[in-house]
């Protein structure tokens, strides 16, 4: 039997918070434990939670990172379950949605399961849902990914099996934005097994309040270069290492179109500048 380590990074979600636990801890699979790291909230998250959550597998960690990449390592030191999985505090989880995954072997590294993305009147805005399978290895399905440009590097999307975890000793990038970017390529390039379940466990809430949706157009900047220097880190680790050609053009020609997307939100100099960049990598990675 699985025994879950639920992290749950928050920063100022106490109007949010509580739906998100509830559905945790209303789970149909008892096995699991919580941790909470609040980055620093001045809201009431921790009254909230001391005053209503007096329960033994939640374990709350007051810290004052003001990063989420830095609360989420935080919380990875202090796992005790088998199996890892990230739950951003104002989105919340489908009540089988363990149990799904306890079906499955342990011999996976990973396994994907579905979400949908749902607004303030819980209606469907856009669903992350990708096709059934099982047992395959971690850069074909990255390759898959990548041909049929899917979405896929949310960390909120898979369960991780913690050893494979710790063993290759992946962080998230401290101080950056779009960090789940950063880290799942490499996870899956990792894997030497991966499987994929059809359930839809997941529900991420489309908040424009979240620092990663705001439309800050300095943040918009910051997350282009360091989503840059995140594909110059594929390149260099999943890329070039790639015998097979079709491989290595698929990789190549997403994270390309991931970058021409950044390009098109930036303007004057610093269009013409990242665009520069672009095509510099044009000429080095073909």
């Amino acid at each position: 039997m699985r025994d879950f380590s639920v992290i749950v990074p928050t920063h100022n979600r106490v109007d949010y918070i509580s739906r998100c636990l509830n559905s945790i801890l209303h789970q149909t699979y008892k096995n699991f434990e919580i941790i909470i790291v609040d980055d620093y909230s001045i809201d009431g998250t921790y009254e909230l939670i001391h005053n209503n959550y007096d329960n033994p597998c939640i374990r709350y960690f007051k810290v004052n990172f003001k990063d989420v990449s830095s609360a989420r390592n935080y919380a990875l030191s202090k796992i005790r379950g088998d199996t890892i999985i990230f739950i951003d505090s104002d989105d919340w989880i489908e009540k089988n949605l363990f149990e799904k995954l306890n079906e499955q072997s342990t011999k996976n590294d990973v396994v994907r399961y579905q979400a949908i993305m749902v607004d303030d009147d819980n209606k469907i805005v856009e669903k992350f849902v990708t096709s059934s399978f099982q047992n395959r290895k971690g850069i074909d399905v990255l390759n898959k990914f990548a041909r049929n440009y899917e979405i896929y590097s949310p960390v909120w999307l898979y369960a991780y099996n913690t050893d494979f975890w710790k063993k290759k000793n992946f962080q998230f990038p401290n101080g950056k934005l779009q960090e789940d970017f950063a880290i799942t390529s490499l996870v899956l390039d990792s894997s030497s097994c991966v499987s994929s379940i059809p359930y839809i466990g997941y529900n991420y809430y489309k908040n424009s309040n979240g620092i990663m949706r705001n439309s800050n157009y300095q943040n918009q900047v910051k997350k282009a270069y360091d989503v840059l220097s995140y594909c110059d880190v594929f390149y260099n680790q999943i890329i070039l290492k790639q015998s097979n050609s079709v491989i290595r053009n698929n990789l190549i020609n997403y994270y390309m179109s991931v970058l021409e997307n950044k390009a098109k939100i930036l303007n004057g100099e610093e269009k013409e500048e990242y665009s520069k960049e672009l095509t510099l990598r044009k000429n080095i990675w073909r």
